[in-house]
């Protein structure tokens, strides 16, 4: 029997896994309490200034949509993706019939975190809940507080993950329940020199009301390098809230690429902390929303160490009356010589009735960096598009021609190879989709640059 409630109503700890660990449940009551101390957040606080999450405070919800209809057989990525280790994730829970582990190298551990917490591995009491930060960020405090299951991956010295670990999300609504909500979990440890590529899927099936709250914490060791994929479907119509808080040691590497196509509501904040010197950050996105979507993008990096680089480059194309928010901040401490910070955001409206809220900052408190930030919003350009025609190049291929080089721009900076074709070929497709028997976007005389 399913039970549905509030967000505020305290938890029901003994059914969740881990109730007899005592610093995991001292661990979710801190949580929760802080959540509920904070509330859902609203227009006044700074962070959110430009997201309304409406009535989602006083919405009922069903937390305990155990899995039914069990998949027979494993999922397959997409056409063109590589192959790899396929976990399915139904309304935040592993679905053990629709996943596939490959063979894996000696020491690396990939696991159900429901099982992990179950058999209480020490790797947890070290390392979950002290990479993400609670302070500000009400939803991984609800994470932390509800989550029941998830993934473990650990990899020891050295480890080189060959095949990359696709995480699909998916969520369904059963008959006469009311609409689920998920907290699942990803615990990411990598030890010194270890290489992994973890992609998220996430999936929808029209269930307008449910919400995901997804918490993310990775640790990366000396010299250990992540590739942290994301994509969110086109056919997204709900709630999906997400935080990627990493932690990385010296000479490490994580790079970050979004692909946001849907989700009448999207967050996703990723939060970053440079603690090694000599540290590298890589963090790009690509947005393409139409209708009413709304999707809320804010990024932040702590340079703590001498030598550190990070990089934010996201990009933006709007249609509809739909709204992106993109908020990227880059604090450089007193002790982080020598960083390099740069910031990128450009945006390209196709109606208008679309609208980008954009804001890059950097906060400098050393005296030997390089950085720089800027921001670009404007309309399809003229001279571009009668430049095409010229050649005979009719009005709509145009402006396909030009919509889609704009988006394609980003994939140049990921690694050559069958990811960035799979990219290249999730944009097109979804670009074409939308462009075809769409209105004549908005065109206007270039761009507006406070770069």
């Amino acid at each position: 029997m399913t039970t549905a409630s509030r967000l505020f109503d305290t938890p029901s700890w003994k059914r969740l896994p881990g109730a007899d660990w005592c610093w995991l449940l001292s661990h979710r009551e801190r949580a929760f309490d802080r959540f509920r101390k904070g509330g859902v957040p609203d227009r006044g606080w700074e962070a959110w200034r430009y997201t309304d999450l409406g009535d989602l405070a006083q919405r009922r919800f069903d937390f305990d949509t155990s899995l039914e209809g069990g998949l027979s057989e494993s999922w397959t990525p997409d056409p063109g993706w590589p192959e790899g280790h396929r976990i399915l994730f139904r309304n935040g829970r592993w679905d053990t019939a629709g996943s596939k582990l490959l063979p894996l190298p000696p020491g690396a551990r990939l696991i159900s975190l429901q099982h992990a917490v179950q058999g209480q591995l020490p790797l947890l009491k070290r390392y979950l809940g002290q990479i993400a930060s609670l302070e500000g960020h009400p939803f991984a405090a609800l994470n932390s507080a509800r989550f029941d299951d998830g993934l473990l991956l650990y990899l020891p010295e050295g480890c080189v993950l060959e095949q990359p670990i696709y995480c699909r999300f998916e969520m369904e609504r059963y008959a006469e329940q009311e609409p689920p909500a998920a907290f699942p979990r990803l615990l990411v440890l990598m030890e010194a020199g270890s290489q992994a590529q973890l992609l998220e899927q996430h999936r929808g099936d029209g269930s307008v009301k449910a919400l995901t709250d997804l918490l993310v914490e990775i640790s990366l060791g000396n010299d250990a390098r992540l590739f942290h994929g994301r994509l969110f479907g086109a056919e997204l119509t709900d709630q999906r809230v997400s935080g990627v808080h990493v932690n990385q040691q010296r000479g490490s590497r994580y790079q970050s690429y979004s692909l946001m196509m849907g989700g009448a509501l999207v967050r996703n904040d990723i939060q970053v902390s440079l603690n090694g010197e000599g540290a590298e950050a890589l963090l790009d996105g690509l947005y393409l929303l139409d209708g009413m979507q709304h999707l809320d993008n804010h990024l932040r990096v702590d340079h703590l160490q001498p030598g550190g680089r990070s990089d934010q480059f996201y990009k933006g194309i709007l249609d509809g009356h739909s709204r992106a928010v993109f908020n990227g901040l880059a604090v450089v401490h007193p002790d982080a010589q020598r960083s390099d910070a740069r910031q990128i955001n450009r945006n390209l409206l196709l109606s208008t009735g679309s609208e980008i809220d954009t804001k890059p900052e950097l906060q400098i408190e050393a005296d030997d960096v390089k950085c720089s930030h800027g921001a670009t919003v404007g309309y399809l350009d003229r001279e571009q598009l009668f430049y095409l025609r010229s050649r005979g190049i009719d009005p709509d291929n145009a402006q396909a021609l030009l919509t889609l080089a704009f988006a394609r721009e980003g994939l140049q900076r990921l690694p050559a190879g069958e990811l960035a074709d799979a990219y290249g070929r999730a944009i097109t497709q979804a670009l074409t989709a939308r462009l075809e028997g769409q209105p004549q976007p908005a065109v206007g005389a270039g761009e507006v640059s406070d770069e």
